[in-house]
């Protein structure tokens, strides 16, 4: 199993295990209804063995459906370079855990969708499966920010065209209790 794979399964399983010993009584209390956040950052992809960064747009919204599970969407803006050119743009659908003790904001997420993925040349299309990890600070009752780490599969990519990549993004989160 290569080291991505094994990255999203741990986050998957130290997800698990939080959602099954959860959070304290009173946390779960103060779980929010809906969650949406906007982050910005930078996408790092191999392109025929040469890294590159790539600005990246990320905007997500998430319902509550049982205890700390989410499930919501999200849309995706990839720029060629900065700021954003030659947007490749997708979205897809996403399923989260959320836990909040006191201030402190942690989320973890499973997403699906398809990406347009801009190369040197053209944009190509792309499916997509990713996770991300997220540590966030309410400084009010309804916003926060928030930093998180994301892994994304591309699917049906040419020879030379990355076919995974790693983003780091920073943001503001918006939520309803």
């Amino acid at each position: 199993m290569k080291r991505p794979a094994r990255l999203a399964l741990f986050l998957f399983a130290v997800a698990a295990l939080g959602a099954g010993l959860g959070p304290t009584r009173s946390a779960r209390a103060d779980g929010d209804l809906v969650v949406l956040d906007g982050v910005f950052g930078g996408t790092v992809s191999s392109f025929a063995g040469r890294k590159q960064w790539q600005p990246t747009l990320w905007v997500d919204g998430s319902v509550r459906a049982a205890g700390p599970l989410h499930l919501g969407g999200y849309f995706q803006w990839l720029g060629k370079n900065f700021p954003l050119d030659q947007p490749g743009l997708g979205g897809g659908g996403l399923l989260a855990l959320r836990w909040n003790v006191k201030h402190l904001r942690l989320s973890g997420a499973f997403t699906g969708g398809y990406l347009r993925v801009p190369l040197p040349a053209y944009v190509r299309g792309a499916g997509t499966i990713g996770s991300f990890f997220g540590l966030g600070y309410g400084f009010l009752s309804w916003m926060g920010a928030e930093v998180r780490g994301r892994w994304i599969r591309y699917f049906n990519m040419p020879s030379g065209a990355p076919n995974h990549s790693w983003s780091i993004e920073a943001g503001f989160s918006f939520f309803i209790n």
